[in-house]
């Protein structure tokens, strides 16, 4: 046999020798796609930290930062040294109701009125924002009997709670959430009145909305979402 067919054969038993590499059963083999952040939530740092590192906080503060200031439902309504001790009460106007069409051409709507209360900060509050500097922002009525809640008492419950008495029906609410703790007591004449004339209508959740105190004292609340301005 010649060399050159000697090389052939010997060439041709290598490639039969061969194992397949990149197909089996007709298929391609792919490697497996890597997760970018795989265990850490979307954080990209975290997936990566050795024992004892914690994660900056700082940027999201930030973006917390950016957040309240571009959200124009924030509305700036007071100074905190307007209502500088707990149980002060002050009326402030934010917010309208739609407009429509009148018997004169359009009308706006009428403004809305909030009722600011200087409280305490709760035990289950955990923001621990302002300290002392804790503000409430709830109807600028009552929702039981429509009195004014600038008259109201506001008190500190048992359970660590801050809570708004109307001075007119009896009817205490919550002002971390507007919950009704106590309905038309009729504890006297005056709160009977209020009862006989008002008590058919049942017990009503008060709105409380978020607030937030600047390092400046300055009081912002948050309107309801799709609230005019």
């Amino acid at each position: 046999m010649c060399a050159k067919c000697f090389m052939l054969v010997a060439l041709s038993c290598a490639v039969a020798l061969q194992q397949p590499a990149l197909r089996t059963c007709g298929t391609t083999r792919r490697t497996a796609v890597q997760m970018k952040g795989k265990g850490s939530r979307g954080m990209p740092k975290k997936g990566f930290m050795q024992p004892g590192q914690t994660v900056n906080t700082g940027l999201k503060q930030k973006m917390a930062k950016k957040d309240f200031f571009d959200a124009k439902e924030w509305v700036a309504v007071a100074k905190l040294d307007e209502i500088d001790a707990p149980g002060s009460t002050k009326a402030v106007a934010a917010g309208r109701a739609p407009g429509k069409l009148g018997a004169s051409g359009f009308e706006e709507g009428a403004e809305f009125i909030w009722c600011l209360i200087r409280g305490e900060p709760s035990e289950s509050d955990s923001s621990g924002e302002g300290g002392m500097q804790k503000v409430f922002a709830v109807d600028g009525s009552c929702r039981s009997c429509r009195f004014p809640m600038t008259a109201a008492s506001w008190a500190r419950e048992a359970d660590g709670r801050n809570s708004l008495t109307c001075s007119f029906c009896g009817t205490k609410y919550c002002l971390e959430d507007g919950e009704v703790l106590e309905f038309m007591p009729k504890s006297n004449p005056v709160q009977w009145a209020a009862a006989l004339a008002n008590e058919q209508n049942g017990p009503q959740r008060m709105a409380s909305l978020p607030t937030h105190v600047s390092k400046s004292g300055r009081v912002y609340l948050r309107l309801p979402d799709n609230t005019l301005q």
